[in-house]
């Protein structure tokens, strides 16, 4: 998959990505059944993301702006200042000519915060050199994952949780393609949560603020946490925390707005949550019913819509707590991840690796179930213009749905019991 078979290839990609995916769920068993060592699942982990070492990104091409920004961060330009297809101080040649060609958001301001826009810069000072500059990248993303992968163990140890459990990320298709292979972040964002979850387990608010700050300032996403933190905390801590996470937040954020770029910035997003569809549930069925009304895609006012339901549901989900335990905070931000996901406009796979992280931490498996799934939506490359297949993608969403009425259920009732006293297998 990863040096071969190109997007378009949807049959071969979806069967290899199938015959990965049972792999994976054999060597979940193996580990529950025959207990292996962590550093023996530590090996294997690292092993299969080390495979795709000399790989070119395949089914994402986001690259190239990762690379672009950081070649005008090294030459001094303000990456949300200019649009990639009027900037004018840069070389005429081949190398920047592949990377404007293969971009896909020539003519949008980058969204890429500050903390991601530095791991850019690291990758161009390998050159002009677009393997090197992968290079570097993937080198960065496996040094995160190896941190990810000790800090899941370590929780699961410290909690006295199955050590099995680790296997349902370290050896996770989804994850190994998109941040090793294609070099998504969000690798680098769960390392901001299990920091955030581990130091308020030590009731640290401080460092908790910090490690939820960091997670922000790579990718904005995490900020949808922000509503579970008024029942986990006491009130003193409680504004020790809020503070430490404000202050850094504002912090490692404050390039965009000291440098001028607010405003693009700002342009960017709105335009990314009123314009852009891809893999939506809710939304979908929205547009489709909502066709029988209007003759225009109703993007730019259900979009908005949908951003204000996840607001109202996930502050809701943040005042409505029953237990306490460590378990429950990690348990109830992988459900908001969940609904936040749910009622966006664009779903692409690699938004599920957060909350499939945080997930090795509970009893909760929609995320793997998802991942199983979500791959479907890699459809749309294999079409002119990217267009999607919705019999797939309803396919996707409908066993989607059945899994999770069996895993609420579940859910439900274990929570039950936990408040009555009740002990549950």
């Amino acid at each position: 998959m990863g040096y071969w078979v190109p997007r378009t290839a949807f049959p071969e990609l979806l069967g290899l990505y199938g015959i990965a995916f049972l792999a994976y769920l054999y060597l979940v068993g193996i580990h529950k059944k025959s207990g292996l060592s962590p550093y023996l699942v530590l090996l294997l982990a690292l092993s299969l993301r080390l495979l795709l070492l000399g790989a070119m990104p395949g089914l994402s091409d986001d690259f190239y702006r990762y690379l672009f920004d950081g070649q005008l961060l090294l030459r001094g330009i303000n990456p949300y200042l200019e649009l990639p297809v009027l900037v004018k101080d840069i070389p005429e040649n081949a190398y920047w000519s592949t990377l404007l060609e293969n971009m896909n958001s020539q003519e949008y301001y980058s969204l890429y915060p500050p903390l991601h826009q530095f791991f850019f810069g690291l990758a161009a000072l390998a050159g002009e050199n677009i393997f090197l500059n992968v290079l570097v990248l993937r080198f960065c993303l496996l040094f995160v994952e190896g941190i990810n992968l000790w800090l899941m163990q370590k929780l699961l140890f410290l909690w006295r949780l199955p050590a099995h459990q680790l296997s349902w990320y370290a050896f996770n298709p989804l994850v190994i393609m998109e941040l090793t292979g294609n070099l998504h972040f969000e690798g680098i964002v769960l390392t901001g949560l299990l920091l955030t979850v581990y130091f308020h387990s030590r009731n640290k608010p401080l460092a908790t603020g910090l490690s939820w700050a960091w997670a922000i300032g790579v990718k904005l996403n995490p900020f949808i946490l922000a509503p579970v933190w008024i029942r986990f905390w006491d009130s003193k801590n409680f504004w020790k925390f809020t503070l430490a996470a404000a202050a850094f937040v504002l912090l490692f954020l404050s390039p965009i707005v000291l440098l001028d770029g607010a405003r693009n910035f700002y342009q960017s997003f709105r335009l990314y949550q009123s314009t852009f569809e891809f893999n939506a549930s809710i939304y979908y069925l929205i547009r489709e019913i909502s066709s029988f009304f209007v003759d225009y895609n109703p993007i730019a006012h259900v979009g908005p819509a949908l951003q204000v339901l996840a607001g109202i549901s996930l502050f809701g989900m943040g005042l409505y707590q029953r237990t306490f335990t460590k378990e429950a905070l990690v348990s109830k931000m992988v459900w908001m991840y969940l609904v936040f996901l749910l009622l966006q406009t664009t779903v692409h796979p690699w938004y599920l690796i957060p909350a499939l992280g945080l997930s090795v931490l509970t009893l909760n498996r929609s995320f793997v179930v998802w991942t199983g799934l979500v791959f479907l939506s890699y459809h749309a490359y294999s079409r002119p213009g990217f267009e999607e297949n919705l019999w797939l993608i309803t396919f996707e969403y409908v066993f989607l749905a059945l899994a999770l009425l069996v895993i609420g259920y579940r859910y439900y009732q274990n929570q039950r019991s936990l408040s009555t006293g009740v002990s549950r297998d």
